[in-house]
């Protein structure tokens, strides 16, 4: 199994940007600001490194005032929704960049011009190898307090890799087929299912000092022994962030939006099944460069049974019982004439 390069290329976390519009300059549209989402770094303990923020007010006739702050961030929820923590007195995560960045703390950009800041991420000497990770907030006017989501500031997310020997341990919790949740339904792993199903999900515990994007193969084996496999566990190269439990979901088949999209997403598509019970294993591994790749194994068990499936094997089931009763009944009949005949016979 190969090295994984760099995990932190790998966040899928997209930034969004929301501001409440409004008709002053303390509550800038969204559509004024154009900011960079995320920055991936390696630093080495003992060192820095020197970056810049590009800003860039997209509003032709008002000037964008902006107020930079840096905050932790933690997640609310198993599907990786990201949440800003933005009260005053929020506890330091044992991730935290906050101490590490310096960058200026206002800015200005004048209509329809960028404006670049200077920032430097400077790890100490004596910090432990891992991930580290912050937010740095660009908010119009005073920003708010209390958690909300990443959607709510415009953000730029910034991420350290501190190489050297790190503690890696994810412990798989769940694993199956798995239903997304719906307005009318809540996400929610699958034993037994009538409808054909799209999905396998596999929920992970990083217990480590360290971010992971696992990788690997699912393996469903029909009773009668076919087998399907799932060779991309991890689509969208989804990170388990530190002391996260997050539940990671994989298509059994995947197939294109269709020429008429305008992107080049790829959508989960119906594999055909067999009805009947299902053996599903799991084989992922992870691991930072520099240590060893570590492994994830997992079996567990499920019923697919369409409803087509069911009725054809109802009828089949009140088929065999009339057949038993049949041969019973004619059975006993049979007994019956035979000792007919005995008694007769005696007479």
């Amino acid at each position: 199994m190969k090295r994984f390069a760099s995990i932190f290329t790998a966040l899928v976390v997209a930034a969004t940007i929301a501001f409440v519009p409004a008709g002053d300059a303390s509550a800038q549209s969204s559509a004024a600001l154009s900011i960079v989402p995320k920055k991936n770094y390696t630093i080495e303990a003992g060192k820095s490194v020197r970056d810049t923020l590009v800003i860039r007010n997209l509003d032709s006739e008002r000037p964008l005032s902006l107020t930079l702050s840096v905050v932790d961030f933690t997640f609310k929820d198993d599907g990786g929704t990201p949440e800003l923590m933005l009260d005053a007195d929020a506890p330091q995560t044992t991730w935290s960049l906050k101490p590490f960045i310096t960058l200026p703390k206002e800015v200005t950009v004048p209509p329809s011009e960028s404006r670049t800041l200077n920032m430097s991420v400077a790890i100490p000497a004596k910090q432990g190898a891992g991930s580290y990770y912050s937010a740095i907030v660009y908010s119009s006017g005073t920003p708010g307090t209390g958690n909300v989501g990443l959607s709510a500031s415009g953000v730029t997310l910034a991420f350290v890799n501190v190489p050297g020997t790190v503690k890696e341990n994810l412990i798989l919790e769940r694993f199956g087929p798995y239903r997304l949740a719906t307005e009318q339904k809540k996400a929610k792993y699958l034993r037994l299912m009538i409808d054909n199903p799209y999905r396998v999900g596999y929920t992970l515990k990083n217990e480590g000092n360290v971010a992971e994007a696992p990788v690997g193969t699912i393996t469903l084996k029909h009773m009668f022994g076919m087998q399907t496999q799932i060779s991309d566990i991890n689509p969208q190269s989804s990170l388990a962030l530190i002391g996260q439990t997050r539940t990671f979901v994989a298509c059994m088949g995947i197939k294109d939006q269709g020429e008429n999209s305008q992107s080049n997403a790829k959508v989960c598509d119906e594999t055909f099944l067999w009805p009947g019970l299902y053996t599903a294993s799991i084989d992922a591994y992870y691991g930072q460069n520099g240590n060893n790749t570590k492994e994830i194994t997992g079996t567990t068990w499920f019923i697919y049974a369409p409803l087509w499936f069911i009725l054809v094997f109802g009828v089949l089931l009140v088929a065999i019982g009339l057949g038993v009763w049949r041969i019973v009944r004619m059975t006993k009949n049979k007994q019956r004439g035979v000792r007919g005949k005995k008694s007769a016979l005696r007479r």
